[in-house]
């Protein structure tokens, strides 16, 4: 706490914590893109709620626009504050974060065979989704008090500790993609801290001598995905059905795609989990090969766009905010396209700004109110 309160300190006193003022600063490319992406999002869920309505009564469509409208006040809030204060409070909320996901391992829900929910009367939480964006601040934190110290491998290694714990424990959730997500982001921030190389070619080299053991620690079904990615035709009516049915929406949409509404594989409910998982595959189907790289190109503009804020923020802690937001969303934009198309064994990682779930969408968009705020303040900083 005395550290906390020392690093509070730090802070130039006359800068204000909150700066409303801040809101007439944004980054309007960044908005722009995020904007276009929210509305793919919002069009695609509509499409897939068509004609549907879930045991609450309740349309996707119409939940999916409130995470949107929540997701998006959440953001504007995280621009108005200034982010070293919330990165001096990380160590506080990455606590937090591992307090929660050890609470959700004794008392949680089980979802399709996962402990890793809380429920609130007709919603779900989901901790792990949190846990990634306090984890993000917790190494920003920690790698922007070390600077230099960060080419010690004991150092680097610490650094991997910080990600490793809330990985491990959503591992121990039966949630093996998420956490996945921690292995880009811890890699992406300690490089863009500096740390050596030939440091993280021995952690590279190191994981890869572990891989017989993790294997052996997934699940049953688990280890039947990557067995059925090979050679989906081996197991058609269980494990491979889901990479055949995918492979078949996304290549009947052909150039232009069948309209929106008018996907067979999803509406006609062969492909399941087409709102969350396979979102893509519905896109595809119903817009074509020309629709599914328009969302690509404009991620790809987005991921830069963040890239480019990163590179502009002349402070270490900004810098590697930016930076583990970008990695983190790029991660589950490449893992989930790559999932649909069948180029990598199927885990349940969503897609930004499509795929139906709050939890995510909140993360998604409090990442992009982070790059925003860090992008605001970059004037104040002088040159690194």
């Amino acid at each position: 706490m005395s550290q906390i309160a020392r690093d509070l300190n730090l802070m130039d006193s006359h800068i204000r914590i909150v700066n409303w003022r801040n809101l007439r600063h944004l980054d309007w490319i960044l908005v722009i893109l995020v904007g276009a992406l929210a509305y793919m999002g919002l069009s695609n869920m509509y499409s897939a709620s068509y004609g549907y309505e879930g045991a609450d009564s309740t349309p996707h469509f119409v939940r999916q626009a409130l995470f949107l409208g929540i997701g998006t006040v959440f953001a504007l809030i995280i621009v108005c504050i200034d982010y070293r204060f919330l990165v001096a409070l990380a160590p506080l909320t990455y606590a937090a974060a591992i307090l929660a996901l050890l609470a959700v391992l004794a008392v949680g829900l089980t979802v399709k065979g996962g402990r890793s929910w809380f429920r609130v009367g007709t919603f779900g939480f989901q901790p792990s989704e949190f846990a990634k964006l306090a984890t993000i601040f917790m190494l920003a934190w920690y790698l922007s008090r070390i600077g230099p110290r960060i080419r010690k491998f004991q150092y680097l290694l610490l650094a991997f500790a910080i990600a490793g714990v809330p990985s491990a424990l959503i591992a121990a959730q039966s949630d093996a993609g998420t956490a996945l997500t921690y292995v880009p982001v811890v890699f992406v921030m300690v490089f863009v801290a500096g740390c050596r190389k030939r440091h993280l070619a021995a952690i590279v080299l190191l994981g890869a001598s572990l891989v017989p053991l993790a294997w052996m620690q997934l699940e049953p079904y688990q280890r039947d995905r990557v067995k059925t990615f090979v050679d989906p035709t081996k197991a058609p009516d269980s494990e491979g059905y889901q990479i055949i049915q995918t492979k078949i929406a996304v290549g009947s949409g052909e150039m232009w795609g069948k309209g929106v509404g008018q996907g067979t594989q999803t509406h006609l409910r062969f492909l399941p989990e087409y709102r969350t998982d396979f979102i893509f595959s519905l896109l595809a189907e119903e817009r074509g090969f020309v629709g599914g790289v328009i969302l690509l190109a404009l991620f790809a503009g987005f991921l830069i766009r963040g890239l480019v804020l990163s590179e502009e923020c002349r402070e270490p802690a900004g810098n590697l905010l930016a930076a583990g937001c970008v990695a983190i969303l790029a991660f589950h934009v490449f893992v989930n396209v790559a999932i649909t198309i069948h180029l990598m064994p199927i885990t349940g990682l969503p897609l930004p700004f499509l795929s139906y779930g709050g939890s995510f969408y909140l993360t998604t968009m409090m990442c992009v109110g982070t790059m925003l705020s860090v992008n605001v303040r970059k004037g104040m900083f002088a040159e690194k």
